[in-house]
């Protein structure tokens, strides 16, 4: 297979017209932003690969379950990554990450994450910092440091310039790794504090993903940390962060390390920081017809149910006519709230996804196909194809340290539905009528009846293009995993996933609700 051209991916996966960042940062700075960055990350690739002699070849994948060690580690901090048909993946024989970190790969990511500022509203979901800001904010995994930079953006537009961000990653990808305000963790485990003299002993000889003068963006107050999150404690000290901000982390992380890494996350907030968690499932499901409407929220089904006992313990101890009062009041006001959560996900063409939200396995061929290989391929390397299920109940066994923890997660349909449009489905409301006609009544009345039945507008349109658009590059990124487990060969593989490609995107072989599932969890710090 020949290797990629790595000029055509910006192209490829620009954002679906119509989409933009909540937070009203120009397009074309965002673009032009991660367009530098990519470049940026092309180049380094270019040079690890012509002129450092960093890059090795392989066609075989093994795994252990111990991090390196002694002259193992050294070895692959000269040559950390190694490229197979064509893709760069990190060399580590023992490290389970299953996805390349070559440009495609990154961008893919970005996509996703502006996809999610998108649909989240902004960088932060806990509604700690709604008026006052972190000041000190750890991305775990960071990867190219796009989130860090896009955090930085948005509040430096409100004000807010004097934020710290640091980011760790075990591979030096990230602006600074090469020593522009960089720490990198050497073979013992101690740091080197990065004042540009001391350099990335990974990166020795190569250019980097340098951003602005080694930082994601211009006045940006950034530091990089090399470091394998496997090896605990990390080198922070505790409770230096107001913000722990982990994304996408649960292909890095086998199952048996996920409550550690927790312990960990909470060691270093201060009292009353946030530990945020963005993630979302890698198979996916239908969407079946139904009308929004309250309800608990999914991923943390017990989460919420201890929630509300405790509530009910605490009001039954208060008692009195007055606390009745303040029940009714508070009930009327989530109430609300969360029918506002759902119009503001269904303005965005999503849905906001509660305990009675309908969900399937796909119709389409091509996905479920895809759903069977990649759980095989994950299970086999101890990963989880559906983290959206278990982060509610690994924060909830952290209630001694603790406390406000919240979620929110949400269904994002990969293309125009049809039961939305013509009612596909029939009955499955409680009073008997159909999907159109049970919508006339919600939330709006005239405005919804007008709007039952009509295509999607060009916003929501654009954020379900860009979901469908992330999810393919997503199976293709996975295609040495896909391939093992599924014993194709790469002629083969190339004209499955040519049909999956011209199903998918040209077809509209997701119309019956074909989703994709996301989801933000979050809790602070006792004091």
């Amino acid at each position: 297979m020949a290797p990629p051209d790595h000029t055509t991916h910006p192209g490829k996966i620009a954002p679906a017209a119509g989409i933009s960042t909540p937070f009203s940062i120009p397009s074309s700075s965002t673009s032009s932003s991660a367009a530098a960055a990519a470049a940026a990350a092309n180049s380094r690739a270019e040079s690890i690969s012509s002129t450092s002699g960093a890059t090795t070849h392989s066609g075989r994948t093994m795994f252990s379950s111990d991090p390196p060690s002694g002259a193992d580690l050294a070895a692959l901090q000269q040559r950390p990554f190694v490229v197979r048909n064509g893709r760069s993946y990190i060399a580590d024989p023992t490290l389970h990450y299953p996805l390349p970190v070559d440009l495609a790969e990154l961008h893919r990511q970005s996509l996703r994450t502006l996809l999610l500022f998108q649909l989240f509203g902004g960088p932060v979901c806990s509604p700690v910092f709604s008026n006052r800001p972190p000041t000190r904010v750890l991305e775990v995994g960071c990867g190219s440091a796009f989130w860090s930079m896009m955090c930085h953006r948005y509040y430096a537009r409100h004000g807010h310039t004097n934020i710290s961000f640091t980011g760790i990653d075990i591979a030096p990808i990230a602006p600074g790794a090469s020593g522009h305000g960089t720490s990198t963790t050497r073979a013992g485990g101690s740091t080197a504090t990065g004042d540009g003299t001391s350099g990335n002993r990974a990166s020795a000889g190569s250019s980097t993903l340098s951003g602005v003068d080694g930082k994601p963006d211009k006045d940006m107050r950034w530091r990089f940390v090399q470091h394998d999150m496997r090896r605990l404690p990390w080198p922070f000290a505790d409770g230096e962060f107001d913000l722990v901000m982990v994304k996408d982390m649960s292909l890095a992380t086998p199952l048996a390390l996920q409550q550690t890494l927790i312990d960990e996350y909470v060691r270093l907030l201060r009292p009353g920081g946030v530990l945020e968690i963005w993630e979302s499932d890698y198979t996916l499901r239908m969407l079946r017809p139904h009308v929004p409407q309250g309800g608990q929220q999914q991923g943390g089904g017990a989460q919420q149910q201890q929630q509300t006992q405790r509530t009910a313990t605490a009001r039954l101890q208060a008692g009195g006519q007055e606390e009745g009062e303040e029940e009714e009041d508070t009930e009327e006001e989530d109430s609300d709230s969360e029918e506002d959560e759902h119009e503001a996900a269904a303005n965005l063409g999503a849905y906001l996804m509660t305990a009675n939200t309908p969900l399937s396995a796909p119709t389409n061929n091509f996905l479920v196909e895809y759903n069977g290989w990649v759980a095989k391929a994950l299970e086999a390397r101890s990963l989880s194809a559906v983290p959206c299920t278990l982060i509610g109940s690994l924060l909830l066994q952290e209630v001694e340290t603790l406390s406000g923890l919240g979620s929110k997660r949400l269904a994002v349909p990969l293309s125009e539905v049809r039961w939305e449009r013509e009612g596909v489905g029939g009955v499955v409301t409680k009073d008997g009528k159909s999907y159109i006609e049970s919508t006339k009544g919600y939330r709006g009345g005239k405005r919804n009846e007008a709007a039952a039945g009509r295509p999607l507008g060009a916003g929501q349109a654009a954020v379900r293009r860009t979901a469908l658009l992330t999810v393919v590059q997503q199976i293709q990124s996975l295609e040495a995993v896909l391939r093992e487990v599924s014993g194709k060969s790469q002629d083969e593989w190339d004209g499955w996933c040519g049909k999956m490609m011209n199903d998918l995107v040209k077809e509209t072989g997701t119309s019956w609700g074909e989703c994709l599932e996301t989801g933000a969890w979050w809790a602070r710090k006792k004091p």
